[in-house]
């Protein structure tokens, strides 16, 4: 196919945010979209589910161009070639990321410096062409803005969520590096994953499945790492696990992570602890609880975890970006299980990270960026916090 002539160009980053930033009614942000852009959601009832929203950005990638200069497409299907890659021998990553309509009316990106990275050390293990850390950032960006209307309004408890992927593509019979790359971004606004609070779930150990091998991808958010979960899963599901927690390839002596987030646990003594293994996923959001828990005043241990140490815990949680924190009640492995009575370290921490987004706490980590302006419209659920 033909990259070059889908959708089209994008107008430069400063009209664009001038334009982000005009006040609109809900009325006129709705006549501003495009005519086959789908309707705003009701904000009430958001999950974190797809939700459709109006433009995906594209970037393409070949050996005598390099990257070009992105496009920004009404159409969010990708056509490939059958013998691409990404289908074949799974030369795909993905990151994930949110954005905020914040308390002062301004659309804030959380840290996507750590997800661009994250991004760079895959390509590297995969043999792809690096997405460049300002090339990121400035796809995200668009992202953002040509979709501002589907950020969820502050008050709501809802973000926009945003999805980058790359992936190999174009006629490639044996195995190597494909001709073509592509980098795109969706977003979806998403709903408060907890609506009344914080809401503990029990975990169950996977036995007779591994999540990653020593030495091979699991450091990385490659896609064929989570396809080897849905089996495991579905069975934990059955039996009344919302949660898998997978142990060491090696050994399975060792705590590594649950199916799609990273593990943290906080000790009778009040440390927070979190595994350290080569196949262990680099959790974006949990390198910001960690560094919260610093500031708080907490002490922080990084380093092998045995699961005979689990049942010593006083609290678990799972981190990742979909929750920030979700607290364990229990761990199960064959006949024993280990529970947690409270989580007070744990929502001290996710509420501290959570009000820095929502941007009613002082940034002191400088992870956040300034996207676009959006007026509160509808007014915020708490006018008088906004406004104060």
């Amino acid at each position: 196919p033909e990259w070059e002539t889908l959708g089209s160009p994008l107008p430069d980053h400063g009209s664009m945010l001038r334009r982000a930033s005009r006040p609109l009614s809900r009325a006129a942000s709705r006549r501003r979209l495009y005519a086959t852009a789908p309707p705003l959601p009701e904000w009430e009832t958001l999950g974190f589910n797809a939700t459709p929203t109006a433009r995906m950005i594209r970037y393409n990638w070949s050996a005598e161009r390099g990257w070009d200069a992105g496009e920004s497409s009404p159409e969010f299907t990708v056509t490939i070639h059958g013998l691409s890659n990404v289908l074949h021998y799974g030369q795909g990553l993905f990151e994930g990321l949110k954005a905020f309509h914040c308390k002062d009316g301004l659309v804030r990106v959380f840290n996507s410096h750590a997800n661009a990275a994250r991004l760079q050390s895959g390509a590297e293990r995969l043999a792809m062409p690096v997405v460049p850390p300002e090339l990121f950032d400035e796809a995200v960006d668009r992202c953002i803005r040509d979709n501002v209307e589907y950020v969820p309004p502050y008050g709501y408890g809802g973000a926009m969520y945003l999805r980058p992927f790359l992936f190999g593509h174009g006629e490639k019979l044996g195995l190597g590096a494909a001709p073509h790359y592509s980098f795109c971004v969706i977003a979806s606004p998403v709903g408060a994953y907890y609506k009344g609070g914080l809401e503990p779930i029990d975990a169950l150990v996977v036995e007779g499945f591994d999540r990653a091998a020593p030495r091979g991808v699991g450091n990385i958010k490659a896609a064929g790492n989570y396809a080897p979960d849905v089996l495991p899963s579905i069975l934990a599901k059955e039996k009344g696990y919302p949660v898998c927690l997978y142990l060491d390839a090696a050994t399975q002596t060792y705590v590594e992570e649950f199916s799609t987030s990273n593990f943290i646990g906080v000790t009778a003594e009040g440390t927070v602890v979190t595994p350290t293994s080569p196949s262990i996923l680099p959790s974006c959001t949990k390198g910001v609880v960690l560094e919260t828990a610093r500031r708080l005043g907490m002490r922080v241990e990084e380093r092998p975890v045995s699961f005979d140490e689990v049942g010593g815990l006083k609290e678990v949680a799972a981190c990742g970006t979909a929750v920030v924190l979700t607290p364990i009640s229990s761990v199960t492995r064959g006949g024993t299980v280990h529970s947690y009575a409270g989580f007070d370290t744990i929502a001290t921490l996710y509420n501290a990270i959570t009000s820095v987004q929502q941007g009613e706490a002082n940034d002191a980590l400088g992870i956040t960026r300034v996207v676009a302006e959006r007026p509160h419209d509808p007014p915020c659920r708490d006018a008088e916090a906004a406004a104060a």
